[in-house]
C-alpha cells in the first residue's frame, strides 16, 4: 500500500450503539474532547475509524490489535488523532516507525494510552483514530485484527486499512448477510471525510435473499459527522438470508461500511468487504480465489443476485485432486433477480452429490481457486463470497469470509502482504492465484520476506532455492491456487512477525495473493481460527 489516507472498517459485536457528539471544537493532546479534523495535503492522512476494546455478546471481550509497518527507507513520525465515541481520550500524540519496521501492538487502545492519551484505563472504549504520514512518499502499511478470548485460545478476524481516497461515492452492497440459530450478521459504516467536507447522510436497505421472499426493509437514514460510525446490530431482523445496500443520500464526503457475520456458538466474526455496484459493470469473470474441502476445513459458497435481470452462472472450480482432464470440475446456478443462495459445504452439497464429473467420491484433499461467467449479458449485480470455516467441537465454527474479485482488478505487478506473525499463538501462509484472465500461460513469482523487528530481508522465495512443496507456486500454472504454509517458519525461521512483498517477474496474467494468519504457532494447537490478510499494493 502506498502513501495516502487508509480507512479501517470497525468490528464490534453487538455493541451499543456509540453516542452521538456534534462538538468540533479543537483541542490538546490528552484534552479528551472532539477534536476537529483539517484537510492534510492530498496523501499524507491515514484514517482509522474504530478502534476498540469493548464488551459484546455472550461473554465475548473484543480487543483491536494495530499493525503499522514502515515499507520504506525512511523513518516515519506518525502522529495520530484519536476521537472518543465511547470512553473519552481524545487528544493527540505521535510515535516514530524505523525503516523496515513493522510494529504489532497487541491492544490499539493501550497502545494509545501508553502514548500519553487520557482514555480511560477499563470499560467499553471505542474511537476512531486518524493516522498523518510525514509525507507521500511514505510506504506505511495499515492492518487490524480484531479478536476475543475462547476456550482454545483467540477467535476474530482481521481488515486493512483503506486508501482514503477509495472511500465509496455511490451504493455499496453487503451480501451474504444471515441471521439464524447458527449465526447474526451487523452493517456499520462510517463519514470518512474532514469537517470542511461536513457531514454526510447514508440510507440503509435489508433485502431478504429467499425465494419468493419480496421482504424490503427500509432501515432509515443516519445523519453521520466526519469521524462517525454507526452499526446496525443485529441488521436483518426477521430475514434469515439476506444482503443489504448502503448509499449516501445528502452530503459531499466519501464512506465506508461493511458487515460482520458472527458465531453465536463462540462470537467468531467474518468480515464482508464492500462491494461498490459501479464495481460489476461490464464485467464478465469473477474470480473467487479458494474453496476447500480439506482436513476440517470446507467451504459455505455465497452468490447474490441484487440486479434486476435473472442471471444463469456457470462455475469452473480448479484444483489437484479432481480426476477430469484439466482438473476442472463444472455446475451451474440460476438465480432469481434479487435472490441470495447460501450454499454450505459447496464441494460435497453442490458438487459431489449432484454428480459432478472429476468430483472423487470420498472427501477431503481439494483445494483451489473457483471461476464464474455468466450465460448471457454481463456479471452486474453479482456478489460471489465465501465462507471458509471448520467445527469448534461446541457446535460453533471458526472462519473466514471473503469475495470474489471481478475480471479487471487482480494485481499485474508486486503487492505486499503485513502483520504476519509466527510464535506461540500465531501462525501465517500465504495463497497465490494465476487468474488465467488473458491466456493459458504460467506466471512466476518471487517472494520477499522481510523480518519485522529488523527491517530487514530474510530470504527471497525464488526457482532455485524453494521447497518441492511449493515449486507450483513460484512457477503458477493458469487457473492454479497454491499456499505456502507456515511460510515464516518454513523460509525465515527464527522470525516472529514480519512482511512479504510478492512479485511477478514473468507471465501475462493478472494474479490474486492473500494471507491468513491462523491462532495457535502449529496446526491442532490453540483454536486455528484463521484472520484474512488481503494483499495490497
Amino acid at each position: 500500500m502506498s502513501a495516502g489516507r487508509y480507512f479501517l472498517g470497525a468490528i464490534v459485536d453487538d455493541l451499543d450503539q456509540v453516542a452521538e457528539s456534534s462538538e468540533t471544537n479543537n483541542v490538546q493532546a490528552g484534552d479528551g474532547g472532539p477534536l476537529e479534523v483539517f484537510a492534510p495535503p492530498p496523501g499524507v492522512r491515514s484514517f482509522v475509524p474504530v478502534v476498540l476494546s469493548s464488551a459484546g455478546l455472550r461473554n465475548s471481550f473484543f480487543t483491536s490489535e494495530l499493525t503499522l509497518a514502515n515499507r520504506g527507507t525512511q523513518e516515519a513520525r506518525l502522529e495520530f488523532i484519536y476521537q472518543a465515541h465511547r470512553g473519552e481520550g481524545s487528544g493527540l500524540a505521535s510515535d516514530v516507525i524505523a525503516p523496515g519496521r513493522q510494529m504489532i501492538f497487541p491492544d490499539a487502545i493501550d497502545y494509545l494510552r501508553r502514548q500519553g492519551l487520557s482514555i480511560p484505563p477499563g470499560g467499553n472504549r471505542i474511537g476512531t483514530l486518524e493516522v498523518r504520514l510525514p509525507d507521500s512518499s511514505s510506504e506505511i502499511g495499515v492492518l487490524v485484527r480484531t479478536a476475543t478470548a475462547v476456550p482454545e485460545g483467540r477467535a476474530g478476524l482481521a481488515y486493512p486499512g483503506i486508501d482514503g481516497d477509495k472511500g465509496f461515492e455511490g451504493p455499496v452492497y453487503l451480501c451474504g448477510l444471515r441471521q439464524n440459530s447458527r449465526d447474526r450478521s451487523n452493517v456499520a459504516f462510517q463519514n470518512m471525510g474532514t469537517t470542511a467536507q461536513g457531514a454526510i447522510t447514508l440510507r440503509t436497505t435489508a433485502f431478504s435473499g429467499d425465494p419468493g421472499d419480496t421482504t424490503v426493509k427500509d432501515l432509515g437514514t443516519r445523519e453521520l459527522a466526519p469521524g462517525e460510525f454507526h452499526q446496525f446490530s443485529p441488521v436483518l431482523g426477521t430475514v434469515a438470508n439476506g444482503y443489504v445496500r448502503v448509499e449516501r443520500v445528502d452530503g459531499k464526503a466519501p464512506f465506508y461500511a461493511y458487515g460482520v457475520i458472527n458465531d453465536n456458538a463462540n462470537s467468531d466474526g467474518s468480515f464482508v468487504f464492500p462491494v461498490a455496484a459501479g464495481s460489476l459493470e461490464g464485467s464478465l469473470r469473477h474470480t473467487l480465489p479458494v474453496i476447500v474441502e480439506i482436513n476440517e476445513f470446507s467451504s459455505e459458497l455465497t452468490v447474490t443476485n441484487f440486479s434486476q435481470e435473472e442471471k444463469t452462472l456457470h462455475f469452473d472450480f480448479v484444483a489437484e485432486g479432481l480426476t477430469t482432464a484439466g482438473r476442472t470440475a463444472r455446475f451451474s446456478l440460476r438465480l432469481e433477480p434479487g435472490r441470495q443462495r447460501i450454499i454450505p459445504d459447496v464441494i460435497d452439497t453442490e458438487m459431489r452429490r449432484e454428480g459432478v464429473e472429476g468430483v472423487p467420491a470420498g472427501r477431503g484433499g481439494l483445494a483451489g481457486a473457483l471461476f464464474a461467467t455468466v450465460k448471457s449479458g454481463d456479471m452486474s449485480g453479482v456478489v460471489i463470497g465465501a465462507r471458509t470455516s471448520s467445527s469448534d467441537g461446541r457446535g460453533g465454527r471458526y472462519g473466514v469470509f471473503y469475495n470474489a474479485v471481478p475480471d479487471g482488478a487482480a494485481f499485474t505487478g508486486s503487492v505486499w502482504i503485513d502483520a504476519l506473525q509466527q510464535n506461540e499463538e500465531n501462525r501465517s501462509n500465504l495463497a497465490l492465484v494465476n487468474t488465467g484472465e488473458v491466456d493459458d500461460s504460467p506466471s512466476v513469482f518471487e517472494l520477499d520476506i522481510y523480518d519485522g523487528e529488523t527491517g530487514m530481508l530474510v530470504e527471497t522465495i525464488t526457482m532455485d532455492n524453494v521447497r518441492p512443496e511449493d515449486a507450483k507456486g513460484v512457477r503458477l500454472a493458469a487457473r492454479r491456487w497454491h499456499q505456502f504454509n507456515g511460510i515464516l517458519s518454513k523460509y525465515a525461521q527464527g522470525t516472529t512477525q514480519g512482511y512479504v512483498r510478492v512479485r511477478r517477474i514473468a507471465g501475462n496474467n493478472p494474479f490474486l495473493a492473500y494471507g491468513v494468519v491462523n491462532d495457535g504457532g502449529a496446526p491442532g494447537q490453540r483454536s486455528g481460527d484463521g484472520a484474512f490478510v488481503p494483499a495490497r499494493q
